[in-house]
């Protein structure tokens, strides 16, 4: 069932991702349009989603069990880095190094990972996957950043860390949650609005950007199918081993193993072009991990009910 479940969730975001690819090829989806659907995204619909998951009734166990969750989620984080650094030996090329280290440790939780989970198991997976995600925005932020600055300083990532609107989300949903205090109905209807908003807007921004970036040019790269294969295959693979290890709800463990198989950050390229780093090969890697995913991640999940 929950295969089915989730096949019906990829088709939905398959089809809003091809909606934003005709879009954006007939020019109605053009940059101005694009940015401002991704600052939405990124600065109100995703934070309202952050703190729509966390619009519950307290539970002692359920804290319990998100710090335990938020602990493995970095301990994974860590281990993606040292993967990523050990894929990224392969290259030869310095810029494409700082590539293949971003894409293997950092995954699109915020504009991928949320929508799936919330289309198979609603505001209570959301939690959990909130557990998960926390600690990527913020390897995203020092991390991520210092690789493609390569020692350049720039004290803005500092701030960006702890103060970027998903963090924010993250705050403001933490107090409610702790204090439980009331939110009231027209609060709870407009998180809920937001939310739904975010899968539609996030998967018409991946096939407008697939359309920008060009789908022939991505696959040509043999460099960007390597890179792939680490984020989309050996990330999986390694929590599906972890996993074997743990205990968990198998709503848990189901969300644990998607995020571990989403395709890289669609904002890559962006901060590759921003800070110097190659972002055309940046661009290639965004495209071919959010096309292949759409069949990788179906399938890794199978294998979980199987094994």
């Amino acid at each position: 069932m929950i295969i089915v479940t989730l096949i019906n969730s990829i088709i939905l975001m398959a089809i809003l991702m091809l909606i934003g690819f005709y879009l954006r090829n007939k020019n109605i989806l053009n940059d101005e349009a694009e940015t401002s659907f991704t600052y939405i995204l990124m600065n109100v619909t995703t934070p309202a989603m952050i703190v729509n998951t966390l619009v519950i009734d307290f539970s002692i166990e359920q804290f319990k069990t998100g710090l335990i969750l938020i602990f493995i989620a970095v301990l994974f984080d860590l281990f993606l880095i040292i993967l990523g650094n050990i894929a990224a030996l392969k290259s030869g090329d310095k810029e494409k190094k700082k590539i293949i280290k971003y894409a293997v440790a950092l995954m699109n939780g915020g504009f991928m990972g949320y929508p799936i989970v919330y289309q198979m198991f609603g505001t209570e997976g959301m939690f959990y996957a909130t557990m998960f995600h926390t600690p990527n925005i913020i390897f995203m932020w020092t991390y991520g950043m210092g690789v493609l600055l390569d020692g350049k300083k720039d004290r803005a990532r500092y701030k960006q860390m702890f103060l970027n609107a998903g963090m924010i989300g993250v705050y403001i949903g933490v107090f409610i949650y702790f204090s439980q205090v009331h939110v009231p109905i027209f609060a709870k209807n407009l998180l809920g609005l937001l939310t739904d908003v975010t899968t539609v807007l996030s998967m018409m921004i991946i096939g407008s950007k697939i359309a920008t970036i060009g789908i022939s040019n991505s696959f040509v790269d043999k460099e960007a199918y390597y890179t792939t294969f680490w984020r989309l295959i050996i990330s999986p693979v390694c929590m599906l081993i972890i996993l074997k290890f743990l205990n968990f709800d198998e709503m848990i463990e189901q969300i644990y193993l998607i995020y571990s198989a989403l395709p890289v950050a669609v904002l890559m390229p962006i901060m590759a072009r921003k800070y110097g780093s190659d972002d055309a090969f940046a661009s290639k890697v965004v495209v071919i991990t959010h096309l292949v995913s759409l069949v990788t991640i179906p399938i890794f999940v199978w294998i979980y009910t199987v094994i």
